[in-house]
């Protein structure tokens, strides 16, 4: 928005400059009228107030969705989290079946 801005404002100024050229005194003289300068200042600044203000809207718009979204995704990986423990919790007790129902054979040597 400020490339814009600045895009805007210089044939603002430029339009503000006004030059006359004498070719019989081979003269040019360039007078500036700070009125359209102060006006076409005034205008930048107010797009780019405006343009502030629409970027807060949208981050305050936007946080609550933010907010959930993470909110959600923490909530995600705590049940994958539950589900890991459990399968883990699960795979032990298997192991420790099968090793107490399955005893080693003696050795015969």
């Amino acid at each position: 928005m400020i490339r814009k801005a600045a895009l805007i404002a210089l044939p603002l100024a430029l339009a503000a400059c006004n030059v006359e050229r004498d070719p019989g005194n081979d003269t040019t003289s360039i007078t500036v009228n700070d009125q359209k300068i102060e006006g076409a200042v005034d205008g930048v600044g107010n797009a780019l107030e405006d343009a502030g203000r629409e970027v807060k809207d949208a981050a305050d718009r936007a946080a609550p969705a933010v907010k959930d979204a993470a909110r959600d995704v923490g909530d995600a990986a705590n049940r994958a989290g539950d589900k890991i423990e459990a399968g883990a919790e699960g795979a032990a007790r298997g192991v420790r079946e099968e090793s107490r129902d399955n005893t080693p054979p003696a050795n015969n040597q």
